[in-house]
């Protein structure tokens, strides 16, 4: 009777429904667990801690970079192609981060910042994201072998981990995470130093080779040219917007 009972409470319990897309996108790439708890979707980070995927707010495009949920970075979906940079606000993808999510990813205690070498310079990176850094390393050097007149493109750095927040803001940047580098900064343009944003304002002698940019979306960096608020030096670490299986805006 009462193994009868527990199949049949079983059998009236409703099945988990399956995790939106960006969300086991998130699990496949950060080891994060879907939580579904009262109606609501959840992520579990490494250690325990959980934050709602869906906050439940509708938001402009800058409330989305100002005060994201997990939802809100995969609604600007990145596209590959071209090095043209968008003229609508609403694309910046990449730039909506969860501090809090980075944080207990990327935690910056003690041994987790290491060097590694980077077109002979030494530069500072998360130790999870240190394989990464070295494929495109590869990369890129066998590219300076075909075409050594890109390295001023290159060198040198503007550097790897500073534990900063963006200019600005209150936000982290990326670089306080280890994951982000940023290539020769007087060969690349940044939104804030220009009076206008979108494609029209960027001399097209400050964006990157193609190629260059290639090495680094191969390995899972996005680039912060493809921003309508536009960093053309800046390359982060973010393989969940360059999964095709994780394309698909929510």
């Amino acid at each position: 009777m009462l193994s009868w009972l527990v199949a049949w409470l079983l059998f009236l319990e409703p099945a988990m429904p399956v995790p939106p897309m960006p969300l086991s996108c998130l699990a496949r790439h950060y080891q994060v667990a879907p939580v579904w708890r009262n109606q609501r979707w959840y992520a579990r980070v490494p250690g325990g801690g959980e934050l709602p995927f869906d906050d439940g707010r509708e938001k402009s495009p800058a409330e989305r970079i100002d005060h994201p949920d997990l939802e809100d970075m995969f609604v600007a979906p990145y596209r590959k192609g071209p090095l043209i940079i968008p003229d609508r606000e609403e694309e910046d993808p990449g730039r909506a981060r969860v501090a809090w999510f980075f944080a207990a990813i990327y935690p910056t205690r003690r041994g987790q910042i290491l060097p590694v070498d980077f077109l002979g310079k030494k530069i500072q990176v998360h130790t999870r994201v240190r394989e990464a850094f070295v494929r495109v390393d590869q990369r890129l050097r066998v590219l300076l072998r075909e075409r050594p007149t890109l390295r001023s493109q290159l060198l040198p750095l503007g550097g790897g981990f500073v534990d900063r927040p963006i200019a600005g803001t209150d936000r982290k940047s990326a670089h306080a995470y280890g994951i982000a580098i940023d290539i020769n900064p007087s060969r690349s343009a940044y939104w804030r130093w220009r009076k206008s944003v979108g494609g029209k304002s960027v001399p097209a002698n400050v964006l990157p080779d193609p190629a260059i940019v290639e090495a680094f979306e191969a390995e899972g960096f996005i680039w912060g040219g493809r921003w309508y608020h536009f960093d053309t030096m800046h390359f982060e670490y973010r393989p969940e917007l360059l999964d095709p299986a994780c394309v698909a805006a929510p």
